[in-house]
């Protein structure tokens, strides 16, 4: 008789068995749980053979779990998660804040701001990640991100902190001997893209009818660079309008076909992204000292 208890549990067979749900097959479960093929394989015979049922059926070389077997196999992966989740908040410092960010926020807007967080809450350990990069919030170990896009992040609270409106910008040293006045005319100029955003580069071109392939002089940068090297006259580039205004207001930076409708139709934004899990007492600060911030 199955017993109701922690005792009776084969964890190593179940998350054997979850592994293999999660990754698709047994050999990727074996490389993610670092064991070797035939030791996931055991596990899966020894938990069939403890819950007396059958938990897959062979196609080919292949395993193919079954429809009843994988509702359980959902639950496992679930609770297991939710475990570890908890296990981490419980090994983590309270004040330990770690954040991800995208590289441009965290180069021209945060870290201009930053020395004034740390210094009015010194007793928070805040440590940031700047890439691009989409992390599970869930069940990583960031407790939250500031994100790039339309705020709609399933599982996730977001709330909305710059305007993203994107601009056509260029130093004036580049321009000394050309005249912008449509986009094709700035096929013949060389470019800085954000490697990031290649995508959206590539659907702002064809909603302008200029093709992409046009442009033979194209480099791409990390999120980050891209700014500076408009600054240094290496370009054209295609930048967050929040980033380039003070550059804009200076002089150092000119902006080109102001009246593109298309940036502003096509405005997106910046967002502070959390789970509920991860609300923490030192991301609260943070999130209060952002909003402060803004406010200003």
């Amino acid at each position: 008789m199955i017993k109701n208890d922690i005792a009776w549990l084969p964890l190593n067979s179940l998350r054997a068995f979850a592994a293999v749900h999660e990754t698709g097959s047994v050999g990727a479960a074996a490389e993610m749980l670092s064991v070797t093929h035939g030791a996931v394989s055991q596990h899966l015979r020894g938990l069939e053979d403890r819950l007396q049922r059958k938990l897959f059926t062979r196609s080919g070389n292949r395993l193919v779990m079954l429809p009843e077997a994988t509702d359980l196999a959902e639950n496992l992966l679930r609770n297991f998660r939710a475990i570890a989740g908890d296990i981490e908040q419980y090994r983590r410092d309270e004040n330990i804040l770690n954040i991800t960010v995208t590289p441009h926020f965290a180069q021209y807007w945060l870290l201009p701001r930053l020395g004034e967080f740390l210094k009015r809450h010194p007793e928070i350990d805040l440590r940031i990640n700047a890439d691009a990069a989409m992390h599970d919030l869930e069940h990583g170990s960031f407790d939250a991100a500031v994100r790039h896009g339309d705020g709609n992040w399933p599982r996730l609270n977001s709330e909305r902190l710059l305007e993203s409106r994107d601009v056509v910008v260029a130093a004036p040293s580049l321009l000394e001997s050309v005249s912008v006045q449509t986009p094709r005319d700035l096929v013949g100029l060389p470019w800085i893209l954000d490697e990031d955003r290649d995508i959206e580069m590539s659907h702002w071109f064809d909603d302008h009818g200029v093709a992409h392939q046009a442009h033979t002089r194209i480099t791409r940068l990390p999120s980050a660079l891209t700014l500076v090297a408009a600054l240094d006259g290496h370009g054209v580039a295609w930048l967050p309008h929040v980033y380039a205004a003070p550059y804009l207001t200076s002089g150092r930076l000119i902006q080109l076909l102001g009246d593109d409708t298309w940036s502003k139709q096509n405005t997106r934004h910046y967002y502070l992204c959390w789970a509920n899990s991860k609300n923490s007492p030192a991301f609260r600060t943070f999130r209060q000292w952002l909003r402060q911030q803004l406010a200003r």
